[in-house]
């Protein structure tokens, strides 16, 4: 197991209670957050442990800008993504994340604005902008699981761009 695994797993373990204790609303929220935030952490490194990380963070199907995937098809197209962009980073912009949260259903939405920073040096291309960013979270089983991911470009400058 990889050392990022252990840290995601390990993170979503002692994050969450087991499936039998009750989470209340405020819970919800701050685990959705977390998630959020981790999701971020694990997709900005610059290796192949995003793809590595679907079958643990996402349901058996997911809803990914729009588009219904398995897990492995989910897999497929991180793959592609991190061979576009090898080097990532993307953070939440301080202050814009917002969870909302169905109690009766488990599920919970995060919402915030991202400031990201891609590049493929063997290209020598790259970009950076803002985007707004969604991810839909469920704690309907015995771990909370990610339903979807979705949002649009707010604005991005190319390397092109700045030189």
């Amino acid at each position: 197991m990889t050392i990022l695994r252990v840290l995601a797993v390990g993170a979503v373990a002692l994050a969450f209670p087991r499936a039998a204790e009750a989470l209340g609303p405020e819970d919800m929220r701050t685990r959705t957050a977390f998630i959020a935030d981790r999701y971020l952490q694990i997709w900005s490194s610059n290796n192949l442990s995003p793809v590595a990380e679907v079958p643990y963070m996402y349901g058996r199907t997911v809803t990914f800008y729009g588009k219904t995937y398995t897990r492995a098809d989910l897999q497929a197209e991180k793959q592609r993504a991190i061979a576009q962009w090898p080097v990532r980073h993307y953070v939440h912009r301080p202050g814009t994340m917002r969870v909302l949260c169905n109690v009766e259903a488990r599920k919970c939405a995060a919402r915030s604005t991202i400031d990201f920073t891609v590049a493929n040096p063997d290209r020598r291309t790259g970009k950076s902008g803002s985007a707004k960013f969604d991810l839909g979270v469920s704690f309907a089983g015995p771990r909370p699981v990610i339903l979807y991911e979705g949002g649009s470009l707010n604005r991005r400058r190319t390397a092109a761009q700045d030189g």
